[in-house]
């Protein structure tokens, strides 16, 4: 994955040649063309594969006392999972981008996850910095990702708090002299921390720690990100835990 800086010299070779990024998205669009091929040729197999036990089981009803037969068809399963992820994954390899109203956006799904706050005893709040209203309220991006990847954020932070705890969202404006000029979308909560060890793969396409996770959510979440030039930072304590986008201007 390209570094913070990476993105940062990609973003000003953009914004001085914008064709570069129908080349960019090009190449993008082959590359998911390639994957969607290779999740087609090995879901074959694995279908012919998942057909042929249950017709030995079938055929042979003794088999289900194999002591490895249940292991194989749990195999099978998980190979599906991980084709359907592989297939969600590659969804994200695209974006459109359009002129977008993220304090409205933001607004949207606050109002979606407030029943949920309210039911939960969560305090669930948004706050703009006056400065950057400007900038959010005409953003060049893909809406629809970017609110799959707030959304995603919020819910993570509703699975990590219990009644009593916040979910704060901030925007703001962040101008650095050594680089581009930056949004900042911000989720935070004071909940359950991420363990140290946990936050250095917490990216990382199919490596969950959630019981029932696949893995997938917040690899997506970091797809979109990098698809609009942008990076994610996560930072956990005892105090506080927050995940920072940073979009270029």
């Amino acid at each position: 994955m390209l570094s913070e800086k990476s993105y940062e010299a990609l973003a000003n070779l953009l914004k001085s040649n914008p064709e570069v990024e129908e080349i960019i998205q090009s190449i993008i669009s082959d590359n998911k063309k390639f994957n969607s091929i290779l999740v087609h040729e090995l879901r074959n197999p694995l279908s012919l594969l998942k057909g042929t036990i249950q017709y030995i089981e079938y055929k042979h009803p003794e088999t289900k006392e194999f002591k490895y037969w249940n292991q194989l068809q749990d195999l099978v399963n998980d190979m599906e999972q991980l084709m359907a992820d592989a297939s969600l994954l590659n969804t994200c390899n695209i974006i459109n981008k359009e002129n977008t109203d993220l304090i409205a956006l933001v607004n949207n799904i606050v109002s979606t996850f407030m029943p949920q706050a309210i039911s939960q005893e969560i305090s669930l709040s948004l706050s703009v910095d006056p400065e950057c209203k400007g900038y959010f309220s005409n953003y060049n991006c893909d809406p629809k990702r970017l609110k799959q990847v707030l959304s995603n954020l919020v819910k993570n932070a509703f699975e990590a708090t219990k009644p009593g705890d916040y979910i704060r969202i901030k925007l703001a404006y962040l101008e650095n002299g050594s680089s581009i000029p930056k949004l900042s979308l911000q989720v935070s909560n004071n909940g359950l921390p991420i363990p140290d060890d946990e936050i250095e793969t917490i990216f990382t396409p199919f490596v969950t720690y959630k019981k029932d996770g696949t893995g997938v959510g917040l690899a997506i979440v970091k797809k979109i990100v990098d698809l609009h030039y942008g990076s994610i930072q996560v930072t956990s304590n005892d105090k506080e835990t927050s995940f920072t986008i940073l979009l270029p201007l």
